[in-house]
């Protein structure tokens, strides 16, 4: 077990820009420190931005992560030996998760109206935990495994908690959570890459294979994008729902598509997508490089987006951070960030009262929590 690094304030340096517009963001630790102390003094509960150390997960590749909705320090790790390592509170230990059902875990995701229902993708179905943290409790966590008959690609949930759509390599799923049964299937979908309900609920991103399809709701067909030239790699809708942030398989462009919600009757979405960002021709890539990205996350204001890109020329990873506005579709350069991590997953922490905590992922099993404290622009 190899513990978790103690949180250290990033330094962020100022990028030149030709653009008069460009905003002056936190330069130095001290000032950093200061914007620290007056977060701690926010929190009334325990929280990773305290600072404290916490253990790390297992050595080993983590496959995916996904941080509780509300409970705001609670995290989930999916780990390529089947197990899952969870974290209620900082200062307590990770519990781990293993059952005979759950093998080739590819995805991880909290119920957002409950605290303890976490769902872990499998090769051959769905395992529900009801987490119990052995410090409120003596019980043990209890599953419930739901077979899909082929591996679950991606779980996502409704806002309200009351829908699970899971997809399998064949088919897309509905599961009802109120009794936890199987409730319909999408059969015109078929090799379904992965699915993602918007904050709202008015839409849902559907990825298959070259193309995608944006549903009203989470079944009835709206719009379906074909000319991708290659399958849907990362995507993440804005907080309000309005733009869906999305990059194609070794491609350095974050392309976004906005979405128009009147009164959500006549809701509907643009008929193009545009770039949002060109990993190219950022301040800090040099000659040569060729960065496809390969994740994407936004804090909860939409204002800050992370983005993590290989480079196919000498396979280093790293990840750009950025400043949005999507209501005007501009773009800052804040930071690059885990040079020496080799990261595979990031995803920004939910519920934070200021600022913005940004786990990153390692090859190694290691977990890093950055705190980003700049200030972006509104």
């Amino acid at each position: 077990m190899s513990g978790y690094p103690s949180i250290t304030l990033q330094s962020h340096t100022t990028l030149q820009s030709s653009d008069d517009s460009f905003v002056q963001y936190s330069q130095n630790t001290h000032r950093g420190i200061t914007l620290l102390n007056k977060i701690r003094s926010t929190i009334t509960e325990p929280s990773i931005f305290s600072g404290k150390p916490i253990r790390s997960v297992q050595k080993g590749p983590i496959v995916c992560v996904a941080w509780h909705p509300s409970q705001r320090d609670q995290i989930a790790f999916g780990m390529s030996d089947g197990g899952v390592q969870v974290i209620i509170q900082p200062s307590t230990k990770p519990i781990s998760l293993r059952n005979q059902h759950q093998r080739d875990v590819s995805c991880v995701s909290w119920q957002p109206n409950s605290s303890k229902t976490l769902s872990v993708g499998c090769s051959n179905g769905i395992l529900v935990w009801e987490v119990v943290s052995q410090k409120t409790s003596s019980l043990p966590s209890r599953t419930t495994f739901h077979q899909t008959n082929a591996a679950v690609t991606s779980i996502s949930y409704t806002p309200d908690g009351r829908h699970c759509l899971v997809t399998t390599v064949t088919k897309v799923m509905v599961f009802d959570c109120v009794m936890w049964e199987f409730e319909q299937c999408i059969r015109s979908v078929a090799y379904p890459n992965f699915i993602l309900v918007s904050p709202k609920v008015t839409f849902t991103l559907l990825a298959e294979g070259k193309r995608f399809h944006i549903l009203r709701g989470i079944t009835e067909g709206i719009e379906t994008y074909t000319r991708l030239g290659t399958h849907v790699q990362s995507a993440v809708w804005s907080p309000s729902g309005s733009h869906l942030l999305f990059s194609l398989s070794s491609s350095p462009l974050v392309l976004y598509l906005e979405v128009y919600l009147p009164e959500e009757v006549h809701s509907k979405i643009s008929q193009t997508t545009d770039i949002l960002v060109d990993l190219q021709k950022t301040l800090v890539c040099k000659e040569g490089e060729k960065w496809g990205v390969e994740e994407l996350t936004l804090d909860d204001t939409g204002q800050r987006l992370a983005v993590m890109a290989r480079d196919a020329v000498s396979g280093v990873s790293k990840i750009f951070v950025f400043s949005v506005c999507l209501s005007s579709h501009s773009v800052y350069e804040l930071d690059v960030i885990g040079e020496t991590m080799s990261p595979t997953h990031i995803s920004y922490q939910h519920n934070t009262n200021q600022g913005a905590l940004l786990c990153i992922c390692c090859e190694n099993g290691n977990v890093n929590f950055i705190p980003d404290l700049s200030l972006v622009s509104t």
